[in-house]
């Protein structure tokens, strides 16, 4: 366990910096949205179905079809995140193709078991991880739905990680191309088995590793209770997730550990209880009004 830690700690940081920069950008950045309406609760029952179904599309599609598509949402992510932060087009996608190349020649130069690589895709993963939380609960998306997203998450990831291979199956597999939906540190030399969360099978020894799902839920639930609920809400979900994180990665728990079997219950009675105080949710308008957006650079 002593030579995970530095693996650990450095998985932890990075899961920590998506938490709170998620939380960052919202205050001070409008995302531009697209086309698309609210985000509403057919949304989350087609990201449910989704959920269920791309691993397995992960695991059949061709592996250059499957890097493609990976590229392409990480440089529409990217893009969006940009855009209200450096303004110019022309800057913008500079900035996104730059990490997007950065993450495709890390992978092809170090190989995608490596720290180098590593460290290259896990910043990309940070800051989309800060696109589409912030796309998510900029567009409308409530605590209640996300409260349900987590309940399921917890019973989908419970059967799909330790009951059935699958999760396993599609991380093994998606490892070994650029963008890999994960934030991760490997400790080379050592053998072993895992995933979801604490540790996966890597060319190079042993990952410790959380999975992109985990993060995103951990990092936008606070911004989805900060606007139904106020800041107090969205402080406490914030300091409740980062502990949950560090607690599942830091005890000996489990060498395969989904996070949201912990994360999801949690989420659900946090809703409940501040959805009993404040008896309703505040729309993203009443939101606006009681906290006004501080915008860089406007008084």
């Amino acid at each position: 366990m002593d030579a995970l830690y530095p693996a650990i700690f450095v998985v932890l940081g990075f899961s920590a910096g998506s938490v709170l920069l998620s939380w960052f950008y919202f205050r001070r950045y409008a995302i531009t949205r697209p086309p698309i309406g609210v985000f509403n609760f057919t949304d989350i029952a087609f990201m449910i179905v989704g959920i269920v179904l791309v691993p397995y599309l992960y695991l059949v599609l061709p592996l250059w079809l499957v890097a493609g598509l990976l590229t392409v949402g990480t440089l529409s992510i990217l893009y969006f995140l940009w855009e209200p932060m450096l303004r110019p087009r022309l800057l913008v996608s500079l900035v996104s193709l730059v990490m997007v190349g950065a993450d495709i020649w890390a992978s092809l130069q170090f190989g995608a078991a490596s720290n180098q690589f590593f460290a290259i895709n896990n910043v990309v993963m940070l800051a989309s991880v800060v696109g589409l939380t912030n796309l998510w609960a900029q567009s409308g998306m409530n605590a209640r739905d996300v409260s349900i997203l987590g309940g399921f998450l917890a019973v989908y990831d419970l059967t799909a990680t330790w009951l059935l291979p699958l999760m396993l199956q599609m991380m093994t597999r998606l490892a070994g191309l650029p963008f890999s939906p994960m934030v991760g540190w490997s400790v080379e030399g050592v053998g072993g088995v895992g995933d979801g969360g604490v540790a996966g099978i890597g060319s190079s020894g042993l990952w410790v590793t959380i999975g992109l799902g985990d993060l995103l839920l951990a990092a936008v639930f606070p911004l989805v209770m900060r606007k139904a609920f106020g800041r107090a809400a969205g402080l406490a979900a914030l300091l409740i997730a980062l502990p949950v994180i560090a607690a599942i990665m830091l005890l000996p728990i489990a060498a395969i550990f989904p996070v949201m079997i912990v994360l999801g219950p949690l989420m659900i009675i946090q809703y409940a209880y501040w959805s009993r105080k404040c008896k309703q949710e505040r729309t993203t308008w009443e939101y606006l009004q009681a906290e006004p957006l501080y915008i860089c650079g406007e008084k």
